[in-house]
């Protein structure tokens, strides 16, 4: 039996209207704001900069607080432009 998606969302009581048409129904006008390579990059600098002291694991998690402060502020600032 072959399944035709208007017949079958017709039978679940969609409206022609209703059924997408392979595109989003709504899209956002901004992009948002990522933080991910500001705490990637902290780590890593991190991580370098304590090895090159001799306490690799005391700088990367130096790195990880100031990424996390880095990218929780990105964060913050993007969800206030709305």
């Amino acid at each position: 039996m072959l399944v035709n998606d208007r017949e079958t969302m017709g039978e679940a009581g969609a409206t022609r209207g209703f059924v997408a048409k392979g595109r989003m129904q709504s899209t956002s006008s901004r992009s948002p704001m990522a933080g991910g390579f500001l705490l990637t990059a902290s780590i890593l600098v991190g991580a370098v900069a304590g090895a090159l002291r001799g306490q690799a694991t005391a700088g990367l998690l130096a790195g990880l607080a100031v990424g996390f402060a880095l990218s929780l502020a990105v964060w913050l600032i993007d969800r206030a432009r709305g």
